[in-house]
């Protein structure tokens, strides 16, 4: 073998065994150390993959929702609404019924006025016999005693009850002329009443004795004039 050969020999294994051999680490330079720096976190450390995350829970939040305008209604704003009946109205005396005065005062003050009357019928006549100084027959003082009663009763009713509102004989029961809703009577209210109350004397009576058929034992005048007797508070 020539020398060439046997040196290619040697370098070939030389090759070899420092293929097989380990690797020796770098020798540190004696003036300076090679340091490892770790990567650091800028918050908080790193949060381990191991660990289950929190779970998650849905909170209600209160949210300012806009407030929605309705569209304009159609034709111009004209909207059909539902016809709710209206109640009607109650009228004191015909729907509601009154309160009148019961039938026991009201012959006591006709009886106190009945009374006045008489004697005032009695006074005229004492001062007609004392003028004509004869005694007249018997009819002719019947009759001229109820017509005499009449006109002066008449005349003591528009008197007292138009002018002053109250009878001496509503006095003496605490009787007053009150409305049919309460309010006060006009000074006209009592002039229909006392008129219409002629009248229903004129028709035989019927005007007062329609009080037992009333429902609010009212007389005719009453139910005209829509006035009537209040009983005392």
């Amino acid at each position: 073998m020539n020398p060439v050969e046997t040196e290619g020999l040697a370098v070939s294994e030389v090759s070899d065994e420092a293929a097989l051999a380990p690797a020796e680490p770098p020798r540190a330079s004696q003036g300076f150390a090679k340091i490892l720096e770790f990567p650091r976190w800028a918050y908080a450390p790193p949060v381990s993959l191991n660990e289950l995350a929190d779970p998650v829970v849905e909170r209600p939040r209160i949210l300012e929702v806009p407030e929605v305008v309705p569209p304009p209604p159609a034709m111009g704003g004209i909207t059909i609404e539902d016809a709710r009946p209206l109640e009607p109205e109650r009228r004191p005396g015909i729907d509601m019924p009154l309160r009148s005065a019961p039938l026991g005062l009201r012959l006591w003050a006709s009886l106190v006025d009945a009374l006045i009357v008489l004697l005032a019928c009695g006074v005229f006549a004492a001062v007609f016999y004392r003028i004509a100084g004869t005694e007249p027959p018997l009819w002719e003082m019947i009759g001229g005693g109820v017509g005499l009663g009449c006109i002066l009763w008449a005349a003591y009713q528009y008197a007292f009850v138009v002018l002053c509102g109250t009878t001496l004989g509503l006095r003496a029961a605490h009787l007053r002329i009150s409305r049919f809703d309460g309010g006060p009577v006009s000074r006209r209210s009592r002039r229909s009443r006392v008129l219409c109350s002629f009248l229903s004397g004129l028709s035989l009576g019927m005007g007062y004795a329609w009080q037992f058929l009333d429902e609010d034992a009212l007389c005719w005048h009453e139910r005209v004039t829509r006035t009537y007797l209040a009983p005392p508070a």
